[in-house]
């Protein structure tokens, strides 16, 4: 019962707040809080060191911040599906940037404490980041945006332009090529 007077309270709170967002600088700092959490846990999935996810993070709100102007939606949805793809254009732009793929998994792999006493529930992490970087930009977005956001095919495919269906067959690709990637691993250790 309090969870749903919470929850209705949060609702009235935010109701307009999207619509104001690109005249009230109230309105988008609060936004910022909302969001900033998400966003930084989507880069750091995507960029695997806790310093460089931070700075992408804040150039991202910085970005919003500057761009919100030119926001058009009006749900909270449509301000995600933004924020998310212009999050999505800075991870993928820092990744082409600095061409520096394996010192970024050299840093995650030493930044990773994997305990390896029960290797069924604790994955391999480091193999599992290291056959990620090796799917194409477009379909690293999508995976990380699937399964470390928890993300629905239709949002993603609103955050990066695609229809929904090009999202489904991105993802089953991706992960059959994460499963080649890590049965090479697998192969190659015994």
């Amino acid at each position: 019962m309090v969870d749903a007077m919470v929850e209705k309270v949060e609702s009235e709170n935010t109701d307009g707040l999207f619509q104001r967002v690109r005249t009230d600088a109230d309105a988008l700092g609060r936004l910022y809080e909302m969001y900033y959490e998400r966003i930084f846990r989507f880069c750091l999935h995507r960029l695997f060191v806790k310093e460089i996810a931070e700075d992408i993070t804040s150039e991202i709100f910085v970005n919003v911040a500057r761009k919100i102007i030119s926001f058009r939606g009006e749900t909270e949805t449509d301000f995600r599906n933004w924020l998310y793809a212009i999050a999505a254009n800075h991870a993928n732009s820092y990744i082409r940037k600095t061409s520096r793929r394996k010192k970024l998994l050299e840093k995650a792999s030493r930044s990773l404490t994997v305990d390896c006493r029960d290797e069924a529930s604790n994955p391999d992490w480091t193999q599992l980041y290291s056959a990620i970087l090796k799917l194409k930009p477009k379909h690293q977005t999508i995976v990380t945006l699937r399964f470390f956001e928890d993300l629905g095919y239709r949002q993603i495919a609103k955050i990066i332009n695609a229809r929904t269906s090009t999202v489904r067959v991105g993802v089953h690709r991706a992960l059959k090529k994460l499963k080649r990637h890590l049965q090479t691993v697998v192969d190659g250790d015994r």
